[in-house]
């Protein structure tokens, strides 16, 4: 992805368990309204045909490529929680079959217009309040979130009572966004970053872009801190960061470490891996995302929430 790919790098490279989904995991695509006449797309993939299920949200990083069609994110998620059902969101102007309009630096006009990330938790919280409804959902959510899609996760669980763990992978989320920023880039280009978030919170249009993300999206997102809204959740989190992560540096994550230690909560799981990068390869290169999945997903079933 672009930038803020330097921060929230896409974490759609083969973050898997298995290279595809189980077989028997079809898909349903819905749609939903938004207020403002357009649609929310949403996919739903249940492995189990059992009556009442589980689900688990996973949320993907930045980019406006359809993750509907990716089978990595349905491996990962089924392979982190298996029996549940998988639910993956579109981001705001991201056709599900591909784009269907002219492209503007490879996204859409609507993408870059209203894509950010309040948007992506109050699509997000949309698609949960429709799973209410659904006869097959036993009220139990996991919420998942890898890189960007981290700093949505932390932003939504607190929102939603149902929600049943937490995990967070490669997401500088314990520092404001703008923080992050200047942390992740060449000192040149940290320099310039204040002028223009000044300029994106001064005018947040779509039509301008800097580093890979509108200035509606750096007006959104620079003074945020994720990880604050964690506070307001008492689901157990699991925080997943490497020591060698490039796109967000590990102090980021240390800080929302030590952002719930200084108040008391008991809820985080703090995992550190020495020498893993923001893709969770090691000093050689080696990859070890299975190994660091299959640790997340015992952790989640010590949580009784699978």
């Amino acid at each position: 992805m672009r930038y803020p790919a330097v921060a929230f790098a896409s974490f759609a490279l083969g973050l898997c368990l298995a290279s595809t989904p189980p077989a028997a995991a079809a898909t349903e695509v819905h749609a939903l309204d938004r207020s403002d006449g357009s649609h929310i797309t949403f996919q739903v993939r249940r492995g189990d045909n059992v009556a009442r299920q589980g689900a688990i949200l996973f949320l993907h990083g930045s980019g406006c490529e359809p993750v509907g069609s990716d089978a990595r994110f349905v491996a990962t998620a089924m392979g982190i929680a298996p029996g549940h059902a998988v639910v993956t969101v579109e981001s705001y102007g991201v056709p599900p079959d591909g784009p269907q309009a002219e492209l503007i630096e490879g996204c859409t006009a609507a993408y870059w217009e209203r894509n950010t990330l309040q948007q992506r938790v109050v699509d997000a919280a949309q698609v949960i309040a429709r799973l209410r409804q659904a006869s097959w959902w036993n009220g139990r959510i996991v919420i998942m979130g890898a890189s960007e899609g981290g700093a949505v996760a932390a932003m939504l669980a607190p929102l939603v009572p149902e929600t049943a763990a937490v995990i967070v992978l490669s997401s500088g989320i314990g520092v404001p966004v703008g923080e992050l920023i200047r942390a992740a880039v060449p000192a040149p280009v940290a320099s310039e970053a204040p002028r223009i978030f000044a300029e994106a919170r001064a005018n947040p249009t779509g039509q301008r872009r800097w580093g890979g993300a509108s200035y509606r999206w750096w007006a959104d997102a620079v003074g945020v801190t994720p990880a604050v809204m964690l506070l307001q959740t008492s689901a157990p989190i699991l925080l997943i960061h490497g020591t060698r992560d490039q796109f967000a540096p590990v102090a980021t994550a240390r800080a929302t470490r030590d952002l719930l230690a200084r108040q008391g909560r008991a809820n985080l799981t703090y995992r550190e891996y020495d020498g893993y990068d923001h893709f969770m390869r090691d000093e050689r290169g080696v990859d070890r995302r299975p190994e660091v999945l299959g640790e997340a997903a015992a952790w989640l079933d010590r949580q009784g929430a699978r």
